[in-house]
């Protein structure tokens, strides 16, 4: 009988009590045999580490670490470096996997380098789409890339992959900044040969107030302009950038209209919208110039009004 290959489960944890028993008990629900789950602790605060402890208690294949609260990039980190499986995946603590999560993945993935799972979205427990392409496509780097840029399937996050563990081990989160995903995406799938998106919904994402990507206006506007600008010169670097032109331009499009709308309806600093956001439209007019069709998307995008956009 063949053996079958070791999956590692890397789940970082922080203060996400309330949810991290459905995630958990997801994991021991799988119907792949071979997986290893590993729990980094990062320094929570609430009763995490009893459930965490419980769970590790009860399943053999359940590892647990505690370090102090560094961030999700660094728990991730730390997960990898403990990780022994021929692949390794990433589980959110307030997310859930189905049980054929790992088995459909390796059914799919092939001779690729990474499968991306299809996924339900959920935003404060109500569900609200699936990002799931309709049939198994298989595409390469660059097509990869451009999914991210586009916001295609479920293409920016990190969870819900399948990655050969060579991908990994070339790559790890950086640690100072959020939507490091956004980078680690882009970077892995850059030395992936082939990418796989997979037909079938298997990770429930689950978006709630108070985590990372709804919270700190000031440092969303900063670090998004910061990823979008790792890309871009990642892209550029690698003489990628006139490949995929069009889809840098449309996401740079996106990126300008969604720091406007955090600046004008959150509390967000003027200075920082001017500094980070200007970037943004120099980087652009140096492109191809401020087309009248951008405009007239950030104008209707927005639905501003005229003394609001003025004032801006």
């Amino acid at each position: 009988m063949k053996t079958q290959k070791l999956i590692s489960i890397i789940v970082p944890v922080y203060n996400t009590a309330v949810y991290l028993r459905r995630c958990l008990q997801s994991l021991v629900e799988q119907v792949y045999d071979n997986i290893e789950v590993i729990i980094v602790n990062d320094g929570s605060s609430d009763n995490s580490e009893e459930i965490i402890k419980s769970f590790v208690t009860e399943n053999n294949n359940f590892y647990s670490i505690e370090q102090h609260n560094r961030g999700v990039g660094a728990a991730r980190n730390t997960g990898i470096r403990e990780a022994n499986g021929d692949y390794i995946c990433f589980v959110d603590s307030d997310d859930f996997i189905s049980s054929d999560f790992c088995s459909y993945l390796m059914h799919v993935i092939g001779d690729a380098d990474i499968a991306v799972a299809g996924r339900r979205k959920y935003v404060n427990g109500i569900y609200k789409r699936s990002k799931t392409a309709s049939e198994k496509l298989e595409i390469d780097s660059i097509n990869a890339v451009k999914c991210v840029m586009m916001g295609k399937y479920s293409t920016r996050p990190v969870w819900g992959k399948l990655y050969k563990r060579d991908i990994i081990e070339k790559n790890f989160f950086d640690e100072e900044h959020i939507f490091e995903e956004v980078r680690y995406s882009v970077d892995t799938f850059l030395v992936a040969k082939k990418v796989v998106m997979a037909d079938r919904d298997l990770y429930s994402y689950c978006l709630r107030e108070g985590s990372i990507v709804t919270s700190d206006s000031n440092r969303r506007i900063k670090d998004l302009t910061l990823a979008f600008e790792y890309v871009f010169n990642k892209l550029n670097e690698k003489k990628l950038l006139s490949e995929c032109r069009a889809e840098v331009i449309i996401w740079l499009s996106r990126v300008i209209v969604y720091n406007t709308r955090i600046f004008c309806s959150e509390k967000a600093d003027v200075q920082i919208f001017k500094d980070f956001t200007g970037r943004l439209i120099k980087l652009y007019d140096e492109m191809g110039g401020l087309e009248e069709f951008y405009c007239n998307y950030l104008m209707s995008d927005l639905l501003l009004n005229d003394k609001q956009f003025v004032h801006l």
